[in-house]
């Protein structure tokens, strides 16, 4: 099973849209969670898609987060922040998994503020890692058969030497993490050496019985040599080897 999550700096040009979907059908994922994305890129034919509400890109479509899998829709869930997150339970070979994808703030996201109103610089991002750290806890007790897959662009990195995000963030991430019995997939020592340019901040956080079964299959640049930019943020697919036994949970 792959899980993949790819920021695609919300799918401009037709001709780069081409280049992205061969990207994603070149890495085969059977759960793609898109963030900055547009209704206009699907992963292939097979794949159904569970959206996030419309942005205001000024092009109809437009979407922070967008869930794309082969496997069957359960049911889509209610969310908290239907901007930025949606979540889906689909029918998984390991059983019922819930995927929860979202787009947390970046440094100067003012979140709703009014434009007068002073914001301080990473406010918004602790406040929504609290918010949505809570709702991936009642998700698991509301659907206690139910696996938990979080991925997304979380806009701070986890490992390594610090890139972006802060110290508080990374330490309330942990905290929900651990709350909700989660490990981070994407782990900068988890990505394979040289294959970014930097830590990633976007990522795949998944149960921890499954941590010795799960690994990176892949990570891209959004921008390579003379190509053109597909988006200012790398990509990366997890597998699971569901042909391992179980950890006991």
């Amino acid at each position: 099973m792959r899980i993949g999550t790819w920021n695609v700096e919300y799918a401009a040009g037709s001709d780069k849209n081409s280049r992205r979907r061969a990207v994603l059908q070149e890495h085969d994922c059977d759960v793609w969670v898109l963030t900055e994305t547009h209704d206009e890129l699907t992963p292939s034919e097979g794949h159904a898609g569970v959206h996030s509400a419309q942005r205001p890109t000024g092009r109809l479509g437009g979407r922070w987060t967008s869930i794309w899998t082969r496997y069957p829709v359960v049911q889509q869930l209610d969310v908290v922040d239907p901007r930025r997150t949606v979540a889906a339970i689909v029918e998984a070979p390991t059983g019922l998994l819930i995927v929860f994808g979202t787009v947390m703030p970046w440094a100067s996201d003012r979140g709703d503020a009014d434009p007068g109103t002073p914001v301080r610089g990473w406010s918004e991002l602790h406040r929504v890692v609290l918010q949505q750290g809570q709702e991936w806890a009642a998700l698991r007790q509301r659907y206690p058969a139910a696996d938990l897959c979080v991925a997304g662009d979380l806009n701070m990195n986890l490992g390594g030497k610090h890139y972006y995000g802060t110290a508080q963030s990374r330490r309330l991430l942990r905290e929900a993490m651990a709350a909700c019995g989660l490990f981070c997939a994407t782990e900068t020592e988890r990505v394979p050496a040289g294959r970014l340019a930097h830590p990633p901040i976007d990522h795949v956080l998944l149960p921890m019985a499954w941590e010795p079964r799960a690994e990176v299959a892949a990570a891209w640049e959004g921008k390579t040599g003379p190509d053109p930019r597909l988006s200012d943020h790398s990509g990366l697919a997890v597998e699971v080897d569901l042909t391992a036994a179980p950890s006991p949970s």
